[in-house]
């Protein structure tokens, strides 16, 4: 389950949430291509400027090769360029693209826009026909999200809420083709950004919690014909999946690594939620990560995070790639960060764990019953989808946290007559709604350094050559870290929450550094910031910000 942004805030009036336990064709218009890269830490990786990938590189590293911007001098960082993006937009969990001079950004109403990175100027908007009409059962808000584009030979990809992958033009913004990808009345939404690659497009679905069955789907790229599906579950009513049951949906961009024809991707929580008497087993492959084979969708592989999960622990980040060297001998290693607050590394090729699942926020739970028990994490993780960043000059990745302990409770409703489970979640009161912020050495499995952060960390992090780790807090402070020692060495108010990670990318030789932010107008606190959503770009020598609060840790 996607418990979003507005819940942290509304979570300090102790809000009950109760939710039901089982509920054309086109070729190439001549735009830019998308530069692609097997990772950083490959031999064959170009040094290129832009972030043409959900991740900038093929690992999914969100490793900048740039060292303009660096320890030595990110002090003199400052703001070149602040946009808008209208007053209509409460929470941004768009994660940007940059081509050439071009950053490619989402809405929260899955509109596309073109905004040139140098200036801020938006060159063209893509405002498709969505029906929003379920977005009540999108975690019972009523507000949606949509996690950004990909791009791939002069198109880019969009998914709406209401289950369409589209192609549209990259440079001018204009619908190729539209391939519906599940039918809403089942409860399926989309909020991921789609991954492209040799032209294939790959997506999943969203709503586990309302008992969705999940997918992997591959996509042609020049027409937008279904090519190949992997089901994560069996279909409601058979083998471990009880009526009106599912799950293992998919909420983020899979992972391709090209030098082994894999996509790599994290599954959700399986459905009844809470309640697992109904669905006996593991419960596979929910919780999961899953290594597929791009060509066909075969399953290679599967590691399961949770097994038979009653806690909505997905395995929802999406997935990092690196190689490192563990006790001599060279690995290729997958890295995800589960909802259940556990960094898992692994061997990419087995699936077999490199070291012990390492710890990152307070764990301490046990079955739930019909009496209310504190769970940590509760149902918002952990971590939930904010992306790892990983740097081949450290070795390590970088988590985003949330410290958010809940009540859960198993109760019982009848509908015609019939007795189903349900189950509460409830912020207690005095609860401590904080992050952590932590440092891994994958090539070691130990904790390098960690931060207690202010509010819950739900955006993600980025690293850069230039020894930095950027992330940002749901007060809106966009912190610049010492990727080797943890050293707070910059802050930026930019006075509305962080649900993304930043990008960086280089235009002329002027290295710029990314966020995207927008804060949510359902708060009932201070501590999501004013409403609205901006994409804002720093460079050295900009206008400076105010900082935010000294760190604890």
């Amino acid at each position: 389950m996607r418990l979003k942004a507005p819940f942290l805030a509304l979570a300090a009036l102790a809000v009950t949430i109760v939710l039901a336990a089982c509920g054309g064709g086109s070729s190439s218009d001549g735009g830019s291509t998308a530069a692609t890269a097997n990772g950083p830490n490959a031999a064959s990786a170009p040094s290129i400027e832009d972030w043409p990938v959900f991740g900038r590189d093929r690992d999914n590293t969100r490793f900048a090769t740039q060292d303009e911007i660096n320890t030595g001098n990110v002090g003199e960082l400052g703001e070149a360029w602040s946009t808008g993006l209208g007053p209509d937009q409460y929470l941004m969990e768009s994660f940007p693209l940059v081509i050439g001079e071009n950053v490619y950004v989402t809405t929260s109403t899955d509109e596309v826009m073109q905004i040139n990175g140098k200036t801020g100027h938006i060159n063209w908007t893509y405002a498709p026909e969505v029906d929003f009409s379920q977005s009540t059962g999108v975690g019972g808000y009523g507000i949606t999200v949509n996690r950004g584009v990909a791009a791939e030979d002069g198109k880019l990809f969009l998914l709406t809420f209401d289950n369409n992958l589209q192609a549209i033009s990259q440079r001018t913004g204009e619908r190729l083709w539209s391939s519906q990808v599940e039918d809403p009345a089942t409860g399926a939404y989309e909020s991921m950004a789609p991954t492209a690659y040799d032209g294939k497009v790959y997506v999943g679905v969203s709503g586990s919690e309302d008992g969705v069955r999940g997918k992997i789907a591959a996509y042609d790229a020049k027409t937008g014909k279904e090519l190949w599906t992997f089901y994560t579950v069996p279909k409601a009513g058979t083998k471990w999946v009880p009526e009106g049951g599912g799950g293992g949906t998919i909420y983020m961009p899979p992972t391709v690594d090209p030098a082994t024809n894999t996509v790599y991707v994290g599954t959700g929580n399986p459905a009844p939620v809470l309640v697992g008497a109904k669905r006996p087993g593991r419960n596979l492959y929910t919780d999961s990560i899953l290594a597929l084979d791009a060509g066909t969708g075969k399953l290679k592989w599967f590691h399961q995070e949770q097994a038979h999960d009653l806690w909505d622990y997905d395995a929802e980040s999406p997935v990092v790639l690196f190689n490192a060297e563990i006790n001599g001998e060279m690995k290729r290693g997958v890295a995800e960060a589960g909802k259940n607050g556990l960094l898992f590394l692994l061997d990419a090729k087995t699936g077999e764990d490199l070291f012990p699942p390492v710890g990152f926020v307070k764990r301490d739970h046990t079955p739930p019953t019909t009496k209310p028990t504190l769970e940590c994490p509760g149902p918002v993780g952990g971590s939930q989808y904010s992306p790892l960043a990983y740097s081949p000059e450290t070795q390590a990745v970088y988590i985003s946290g949330i410290e958010l302990c809940m009540y859960l409770r198993v109760t019982y409703e009848n509908h015609n007559g019939e007795k189903q489970f349900a189950g509460d979640r409830v912020v207690p009161k005095d609860t401590e709604k904080s992050g952590t912020f932590t440092a891994v050495g994958v090539n070691t499995g130990k904790v390098i350094w960690k931060h207690d952060m202010p509010t819950p960390m739900d955006g993600g992090a980025t690293a850069s050559a230039g020894g930095l780790v950027f992330t940002g807090d749901q007060q809106g402070i966009l912190y610049a870290f010492d990727a080797a020692n943890g050293e707070d060495l910059w802050q930026a108010d930019l006075k509305l929450a962080f649900g993304t990670a930043p990008v960086i990318y280089s235009i002329g030789g002027t290295q710029y550094v990314l966020a995207t932010v927008g804060g949510a107008a359902l708060t009932a606190s201070e501590e999501l910031g004013e409403i609205g959503a901006r994409v804002i770009a720093f460079k050295l020598g900009g206008k400076k910000l105010p900082t935010g609060p000294e760190l604890k840790g």
